[in-house]
């Protein structure tokens, strides 16, 4: 299902909501912490080349850290870290179809691997495949308990799909799963506005 821009508002509502939720842990407790190169030496990033790469495209020459990327994606059998690491990057460059082939690649090489479908789920949102979203934070949610802000996410896919009731039924049981106090006060607010208007529309 591909959602019109003008109806996609409810995704773009919140906003500070969102990135508050954004914020919070959203891989599982298997996946690496990215490197971070700002005010630290390559040489201390360690000795994984796709490490080492990623940092290099944070750092003063990111082209040498893709084309690093690139050829260990190229590599038979291809690097998925690498692999992921070039998806993420093409959705920070706008390259959004490039993304989708990256992670639609990762996922048919290593089905299991849940970090693919969540950035896959993430970019269905954005794209407005509301549906497909729905389905593959479904699949993250129930293979990893570190994909909990799935719910929040599935909630406002459902909410942007016409779909009040379920999506309710979502923001609730999202609600007692976080922990930060301006997130779960935003998320109560939303849940006494869909209560209230299911209320009134069942008069």
């Amino acid at each position: 299902m591909t959602v019109s821009k003008s109806t996609l508002f409810l995704l773009a509502g919140a906003f500070a909501l969102v990135v508050g939720v954004m914020c919070m842990p959203r891989t599982p407790a298997s996946a690496p912490n990215p490197p971070v190169s700002q005010g630290v030496p390559i040489e201390e990033i360690g000795t994984d080349p796709v490490d080492l790469a990623v940092a290099k495209v944070s750092g003063e020459n990111p082209m040498e850290g893709i084309l690093e990327l690139r050829a260990l994606a190229d590599e038979s059998p291809p690097n998925l870290d690498a692999v992921m690491w070039l998806g993420r990057f093409s959705i920070q460059s706008g390259q959004l179809d490039k993304a989708r082939e990256r992670f639609d690649q990762v996922i048919d090489a290593q089905p299991d691997r849940v970090e693919a479908y969540w950035e896959r789920a993430m970019l269905d949102m954005e794209e407005g495949y509301l549906e497909d979203a729905v389905q593959g934070f479904d699949l993250c949610i129930s293979a990893d308990e570190m994909y909990v802000n799935g719910r929040f996410f599935k909630a406002r896919c459902l909410e942007a799909m016409g779909k009040p009731d379920q999506a309710l039924t979502e923001y609730k049981s999202y609600l007692p799963l976080s922990k930060d106090t301006a997130v779960i006060a935003s998320v109560e607010g939303i849940i006494e506005r869909l209560e209230s208007e299911l209320s009134g529309s069942s008069i």
